[in-house]
């Protein structure tokens, strides 16, 4: 008998699972991976009053999609709700890149979108964008007759710049020319000074991507949303899963977006301490990126330093010691408590007083 060795599909390769830093015990502060301010007690009313027959049916997403749609004024055809953001960036990318596609996108960016691309079996060129105006010209440059999907992130994550709408609707027009999806990353959209959706609804090659996880601090649901034309969104119906989101989750997340007004103050007050943040962090030597999310990338001639600070003072934060362009980097993501704030800033202040 044949001895063969089992060996998974190419486009695996040599890639690990993604796995998220591992917390040390002390830490009492995580501002590593931009979730959002605790939501109100109330939404746990939601639970109590499930009734037990709805959890031996599968999930039905129509009622939030619905309320998605009008939200936005568009068709229930146009929105799908998914696993988290992640789980549309992948659906996009399985849904249009084949074996020796290209996709374009920036780099820095969200780290899964160039990741699900190439599992997809595509190739992904970078454009150079950490920070200024984005580079328009040289993403158009960039696509050529092979593209299938553009990927663009605004607010960039981990940078927190934003790309201006002219510039996404110039590219758009690009891809369309070639046949070319925009993929639209705005996780981080309710903390920028403007929200330009509606100059992209009716674009029938860009598809926007949104999540509850950041604004709406609701990361533990794994809801998230996309928007498109009718026909993009079947495609990303056709991909995935049946049942992305459980009952439990689409039954919280719906009362958390129909009373989404409630977070006004909680996305305000995270703006302001991001000002407040990014003052105390100058004031420590350090150069920090103009940021429009809940997050500031700071960068540190000595970042690990600064890191190994923070962990004594029990706070996490963001490194990059696997990316040469983050190096001298830390990405820390703004409390909106003022208690947490205050730890933080006093933490900063200390390290200030060390260097």
């Amino acid at each position: 008998m044949r001895d063969f060795t089992l060996k998974p599909a190419q486009r695996i390769g040599t890639r690990k699972p993604y796995s998220p830093p591992i917390k040390s015990s002390r830490i009492t502060l995580n501002l590593d991976n931009n979730e959002g301010a605790a939501v109100d007690d109330s939404l746990l009313e939601v639970v109590r009053s499930i009734d037990p027959q709805q959890l031996t049916r599968y999930p039905d997403a129509s009622s939030l999609e619905q309320t998605i749609a009008e939200r936005f004024g568009v068709d229930p055809s146009r929105v799908i709700v998914t696993n988290g953001g992640d789980d549309a960036i992948d659906r996009a990318c399985r849904a249009m890149l084949s074996p020796g596609d290209l996709m374009c996108t920036h780099a820095p960016g969200f780290e899964m979108i160039p990741r699900y691309a190439e599992l997809a079996g595509a190739r992904v060129v970078y454009v150079d964008w950490m920070d200024g105006r984005f580079p328009t010209g040289a993403m158009v440059d960039s696509i050529r007759d092979e593209t299938r999907m553009v990927a663009l992130v605004s607010p960039c994550n981990p940078t927190g710049g934003v790309i201006e709408p002219e510039s996404i609707r110039k590219i758009a027009s690009t891809a369309r020319n070639v046949g070319a999806l925009v993929l639209l990353d705005q996780a981080y959209i309710e903390f920028a000074d403007e929200d330009p959706i509606d100059l992209f609804l009716e674009n029938p090659n860009i598809v926007v991507v949104r999540t509850l996880s950041k604004a709406m601090g609701l990361a533990g649901l794994r809801v998230g949303y996309a928007i498109g034309s009718p026909e993009v969104i079947g495609w990303l119906r056709t991909v995935g899963g049946p049942y992305p989101v459980s009952v439990l989750s689409l039954l919280i997340a719906q009362k958390a977006f129909e009373r989404s007004f409630q977070r006004t103050n909680i996305i305000e007050q995270t703006i302001a301490n991001r000002a407040r943040l990014e003052g105390a962090l100058e004031g420590i030597g350090a150069r920090v990126l103009p940021s429009q999310a809940n997050f500031v990338l700071a960068q540190f001639a000595d970042s690990q330093s600064v890191w190994e600070e923070l962990q004594r003072h029990g706070i996490s934060v963001r490194r990059y010691s696997n990316d040469d362009s983050l190096r001298s980097s830390l990405r820390i993501t703004v409390p909106a408590n003022e208690a947490q704030q205050n730890q933080l800033l006093n933490a900063l202040t200390t390290i200030g007083g060390n260097a």
